[in-house]
């Protein structure tokens, strides 16, 4: 068994096995279903033996045309009932398989999300997770029950004589042979096809992402012929893997007229011999159809089966993937008395490129430090270092003597909020904004907050209070809106550090004090790290840092750099430093 296909069935385990109960119902509503379909034709064979046998008895006519339709009718409705259950239960297991994606994917470090397009994360999340619900909801019945009609069929055609049953038998030996000695055509065909419909789907993503460079720039025509040949590569992969599937189907066709004839001929040359009716006549033809359709389901199934197998490919290739921000610490983080220091820090996004070089500073208990620098400078890299977004090539951050890395993950984040430019909101009520949808934390803790910040005015704008929706109909917000929401996030953690990236944007002034209100009760009795973009913020700081290309050129206590005609930001708060705060 190849490693593809043991993993196939592992995740069927997996994922199956909550719903034990579900897949027991199904199976023997599968039993149940495919027994009928070898009993029903028995049923119409002995009436017509009987109505052929010249002594009508009415009613045992009527008695089995009664059995025949009854037969039919619970045959039809096990069918809609087997139907419905393997559509829940194959929606149930891959949704729990979105989830698990979902959450893997969170949970991988930021080089990776970097890398991998939107569109093409969404592909493989929902897009692999869909092929597969379409398999999980047909394999059972199709698969597993065509098997069950092919052994039926079988054990009924030897009972009537052992030349059908050798037949019948030869026939199906000689269908499977043919099916498996080409099943490995297709699967490359399948992979192809998805693997070209992610790059579809890649390229959609970054053309719409991109649409504010393309338009001014006039690269519409470029982006449309991009689009074009993606379209068309993944055009012609989906033909090729369809053609190639249909020969299965061509096959069959042509092994059904093979069989039909075979019992024809076996029935004129053999008649006295076999003592053969025109009931036995029609059961084997019946059955020959019969066994004909779960030879054609198999061949479908085979097909999406190569198809999925694409799928898991890629599903294994993900869950392979392992985050380079490994969680092994043990430490508890400290309640007081926290010092953060930069231990000659050193980082690049890519190994080769450093954006920060031997990094040395101490963040002391409640204190702030202002970081200023030109966009590039690294002073975003620092915060998303601290709150390990990404590991440093070289040195270290320590924390109260310990490495970040000695912190599990959940306290290190736990303990530090991070307030970054851009604040993102989700289609939901203001609490679940607030609480990222963490149900846990009562209304009362929400509203606690929200007063303790000084932002019951705005609050009490809102339509329908917590339960307001942001971005629909009842509320759109502002970009100091957006920031007082961010705030209130923060101080909900009862955080030990604050890293602020402050909004460039610029505030309407009723908006702007109660964001400086906001923030003041924010950092208060806490350390923090604010990157500024306006003078009055750098007020708020004991120490300021200055970065340029990756390095240090300044660093001192704010008041002492002031007071010093020498030092950088002196010059730049007397000349002007908004270049230094962008």
């Amino acid at each position: 068994m190849s490693p593809t296909v043991k993993y196939t069935f592992s995740l069927l385990r997996k994922y199956l096995k909550p719903y034990v109960q579900l897949v027991a119902t199904l199976g023997a509503i599968i039993v149940l279903y495919n027994t009928l379909q070898i009993f029903i034709p028995q049923v119409l064979r002995i009436y017509i033996d009987a109505a052929m046998s010249g002594t009508f008895d009415y009613k045992f006519l009527l008695t089995s045309s009664l059995i025949y339709i009854a037969a039919n009718l619970l045959h039809r409705i096990l069918m809609v009932i087997m139907r419905y259950i393997s559509i829940q239960l194959a929606w149930l297991t891959t949704n729990d398989l979105r989830v698990d994606l979902t959450s893997h994917c969170i949970n991988l470090d930021m080089t990776f999300h970097n890398k991998l397009k939107t569109g093409d994360m969404i592909e493989r999340i929902d897009g692999d997770s869909t092929t597969l619900s379409e398999f999980f909801s047909t394999f059972s019945i199709y698969f597993l029950g065509s098997f069950l009609v092919i052994f039926g069929v079988l054990v009924a055609v030897f009972i009537e004589g052992w030349v059908y049953g050798v037949t019948f038998l030869g026939y199906t030996l000689v269908a499977f042979l043919a099916i498996f000695s080409v099943r490995n055509v297709v699967a490359p065909f399948w992979k192809k096809l998805r693997e070209s419909t992610t790059a579809l789907y890649g390229n959609i993503e970054e053309s719409v992402s991109g649409l504010e460079d393309i338009q001014p720039n006039g690269a519409g025509s470029y982006i449309m012929k991009r689009f074009h040949d993606f379209s068309r590569t993944n055009f012609k992969d989906g033909i090729k893997s369809a053609f190639y599937s249909r020969i299965y189907f061509l096959l069959t066709i042509l092994m059904r007229a093979v069989i039909n004839l075979v019992i024809l001929v076996i029935a004129g040359y053999f008649s006295d011999s076999l003592g053969i009716n025109i009931g036995e006549l029609y059961l084997l033809l019946t059955y020959a159809s019969t066994i004909l359709w779960p030879i054609r389901l198999i061949i479908w199934q085979i097909d999406m089966m190569q198809n999925s197998i694409a799928n898991i490919d890629r599903i294994k290739e993900f869950f392979d993937m392992k985050s380079k921000i490994e969680d092994t610490g043990t430490e508890v983080f400290p309640d007081r008395n926290i010092k953060l220091i930069f231990d000659n820090l050193s980082f690049g996004y890519k190994e080769d490129e450093l954006v920060l070089k031997n990094i040395n500073f101490n963040l002391l208990p409640e204190k702030k430090i202002g970081l200023v620098g030109k966009t590039g400078s690294g002073k975003t890299t620092i915060a998303r270092l601290i709150f390990r977004l990404y590991d440093p090539n070289d040195g270290a951050i320590r924390i109260n003597g310990h490495t970040a890395r000695d912190y599990p993950l959940s306290e290190l984040r736990q303990n530090i909020a991070y307030v970054t430019q851009d604040v993102e909101l989700f289609k939901a009520s203001l609490k679940d904004n607030i609480t990222f949808f963490n149900k846990e934390i009562t209304d009362e803790q929400v509203l606690n907050v929200i007063h303790e910040l000084g932002l019951k005015d705005w609050f009490d704008k809102l339509p329908n209070g917590l339960e307001s929706v942001i971005y629909s109909d009842e509320v759109g917000l502002s970009a100091g809106e957006e920031q007082l929401l961010a705030l209130t996030r923060a101080f909900l953690k009862n955080p030990k550090i604050v890293i602020l990236d402050e909004a460039s944007s610029r505030l309407d002034p009723a908006t702007e004090r109660q964001v400086e209100n906001a923030l003041e009760k924010l950092l208060h009795g806490r350390s923090a790290i604010i990157i500024a973009h306006r003078l009055p913020t750098l007020e708020k700081v004991d120490d300021i840092i200055i970065l340029s290309q990756g390095e240090i050129i300044e660093a001192g206590s704010r008041s002492d750099l002031v007071s010093n005609p020498d030092s950088l930001f002196s010059e730049l708060i007397h000349k002007g430093m908004e270049g230094y705060l962008t």
